[in-house]
């Protein structure tokens, strides 16, 4: 009996340190741009004593790239980090930086690795936003602001006549009767049928946390009726074009019966002529008979 306990805490003592295991400080560091940072990577006494040690970077699009290979810096990393006995260092840091970080440990036919998170932390630069000056009701209206700049990504307010407006303007009685939508994440403002009350000055703002936020330029968007006029005024002259094709239409009819008419009595003439003319040879030809009797 004494024995079976023994064989059972043995077995969950082991339980309690895996064979093979990478373990980092902090899975999700933080830094200002420009600073240095040190990242803490150890692992068990399964790997050796001189167990193989490499590190890779993954920025924000998935691009994969060697840090530490092969005991030394590969060539971007040169003079910028020092890897040691439980860790790498940066000297100094950049917004580029930013990414997941790998420690990959391998040895003894063993292998782990685990992820340490880097964001460079860098305020907001001025956004970029555009913004219609004239816009028609009822029609479909984008307006988009964005900060190229702030790590972490900066999330955006807009404001109309300096008066920040809510994300969600139906829970506020003073803002009930406009229709946009805000996407805070990704900065649009989006206006699915604009109306006359929407007319206003507009500018947004970026804010991630770091440095003060930033504001773009103000710009007027007035909302407009459709201007009819050149419609109209197209509308009324074909309408007297319109007007105008009766009256032509009847008159090109008169004349072409007249012409007709005329035609008529010209041959009618010619015909009278040449009875004429038959009346006449048939005389001559009776004088001629009445000569030649004795």
């Amino acid at each position: 009996m004494l024995t079976f306990v023994f064989v059972c805490l043995s077995i969950s003592v082991t339980g309690l340190h895996a064979a093979f295991t990478v373990t980092v400080g902090n899975p999700s560091v933080k830094v200002k741009e420009n600073e240095g940072v040190d990242f803490k990577c150890s692992y068990t006494a399964d790997f050796g004593s001189s167990p193989r040690v490499e590190w890779k970077f993954r920025d924000l699009k998935g691009s994969q790239t060697l840090v530490y290979f092969d005991n030394k810096p590969t060539g971007m990393y040169e003079g910028r980090i020092t890897v040691y006995n439980g860790g790498l260092k940066f000297n100094k840091v950049t917004r580029a930086d930013t990414g997941d970080y790998d420690c990959e440990v391998s040895a003894n036919s063993g292998y782990d690795e685990k992820t340490i998170k880097l964001t460079v932390l860098v305020p907001p630069s001025k956004p970029v936003s555009r913004i219609p000056a004239s816009v028609t009701t009822g029609s479909n209206v984008h307006l988009s602001c964005f900060d190229a700049d702030g790590s972490p990504p900066s999330t955006y307010r807009w404001y109309k006549q300096n008066t920040p407006l809510p994300e969600d303007p139906t829970k506020f009685p003073s803002f009930k009767n406009l229709t946009y939508k805000m996407n805070v994440f990704n900065g649009n403002l989006e206006f699915p049928i604009v109306s006359k009350l929407d007319t206003g000055s507009y500018f947004c703002e970026a804010n991630n946390g770091e440095g003060t936020p930033q504001r773009g330029d103000a710009v007027l968007m007035e909302v407009r009726d459709e201007d009819n006029s050149q419609a109209t005024a197209v509308t009324g002259s074909l309408s007297t074009e319109t007007q105008n094709v009766p009256s032509k239409i009847t008159m090109n009819h008169i004349l072409e019966k007249q012409y007709g008419v005329f035609m008529l009595q010209e041959v009618k003439i010619k015909l009278e002529i040449q009875k004429l003319e038959l009346e006449i040879t048939k005389l001559k030809l009776e004088l001629q008979k009445l000569g030649q009797e004795p």
